[in-house]
């Protein structure tokens, strides 16, 4: 097994089908420190997934394209050497296994490079919100109605928080759990608590 063989096939070679990309990855396999290697045709349809017509066609394709050379041998198995190299030009996927044997020799080859490198985003941050309890609001209430409302996934930022904790702040504290439980109970997305002026409606 070569580490540059298969280091080359799998992060340099691109603009090939997935099928040559598979067979091209088990030939570096079981290439040497010269690059070559010969595989039977039921070893590289293991390694590769593919049956013996899709192995045939493909390698035919890596050929024409310059990325590997066959060597046919009398009573032995064909051998493959593997043409790695980094000055190497550009072909569409789309142009391999379509390209006649007047061509061969005068065309371009496979995109070969380091891989593409994802850029971060750009997206700002999603807004987190403060794990403090709001003054003038009941620790115990705060808690169950954050955790109730990751439940049921239900925005958790700063604003949404906020709003519920300015109606809590108007209220004692058991009045705030008391309506913090009234909505879990109903499986409302907010708190009604009732008002001071409410509550002594309520006992007249």
């Amino acid at each position: 097994m070569s580490i540059k063989a298969i280091n080359w096939a799998l992060n340099m070679v691109s603009g090939i089908t997935s099928t040559q990309k598979a067979i091209l990855i088990a030939l570096a396999d079981r290439a040497n420190e010269d690059n070559q290697c010969w595989p039977s045709y039921e070893d590289i349809c293991a390694r590769s997934c593919a049956n013996q017509k899709t192995v045939a066609s493909a390698l035919k394709s890596l050929e024409q394209c310059g990325l590997l050379k066959k060597t046919r041998r009398y009573s032995k198995s064909t051998l493959y050497e593997l043409l790695i190299s980094t000055d190497i030009g550009s072909i569409s996927s789309t142009d391999i296994g379509h390209i006649s044997s007047t061509d061969i020799g005068h065309m371009d080859t496979p995109n070969i490079g380091n891989l593409t490198i994802k850029e971060p985003s750009k997206e700002p941050p999603k807004e987190k919100h403060s794990r403090k309890v709001p003054d003038g609001v009941d620790p115990e209430a705060w808690k169950n109605w954050v955790k109730y409302r990751r439940k049921f996934k239900a925005p958790t930022t700063e604003r949404a928080l906020t709003l519920v904790a300015n109606k809590l702040k108007g209220c004692d504290p058991e009045s705030q759990r008391d309506a913090v439980d009234k909505a879990i109970e109903c499986g409302w997305r907010s708190v009604f608590p009732k008002q001071k002026d409410e509550i002594r409606e309520w006992e007249l």
